[in-house]
């Protein structure tokens, strides 16, 4: 009998390398990487981590700009980036700069005092459920032209 894979292993190994994209983050450059798997916040971190640098940081409007150009046809109800909790970036050594923020109106609410992670729809950011699901954004470290 032949095996097929699970349709679940199949989204979960599903990634769309951003090509052409590099950003800085830190004095580095990355490449954004849309995974379409739907994971918690947590989840989706840890995936990062695991296999490429970590979820998306953004350290400057250059940043947000390059993710933007190279995210936003990939999702349609928005996916996880690093940024969490009183406001910082998962990856360690990278601030949080308040005129570089990209809320949503009335955002961030802490809705429910339940809200402690951030995922983003067309660019702007909204504090949502770190235990919802959705697709995430990692980056990866490389040097731009290799």
């Amino acid at each position: 009998a032949t095996s097929f894979p699970k349709v679940s292993d199949s989204i979960a190994a599903v990634s769309s390398l951003l090509s052409g994209q590099c950003s800085s983050i830190g004095g580095q450059l990355c490449d954004y990487h849309f995974i379409r798997y739907e994971k918690t916040w947590k989840e989706a971190k840890d995936y990062c981590k695991k296999n490429h640098t970590d979820l998306a940081t953004v350290s400057n409007q250059t940043d947000m700009k390059r993710l933007l150009d190279s995210t936003t046809e990939h999702y349609q109800d928005g996916a996880w980036i690093g940024l969490q909790r009183d406001w910082r970036w998962s990856q360690s050594g990278v601030e949080f700069n308040d005129s570089k923020r990209e809320w949503s109106p009335e955002q961030p609410d802490n809705k429910d005092n339940t809200e402690y992670c951030v995922r983003m729809n067309v660019g702007n950011w909204d504090d949502i459920s770190c235990s919802t699901p959705y697709p995430f954004i990692c980056y990866e470290v490389r040097i731009c032209g290799a």
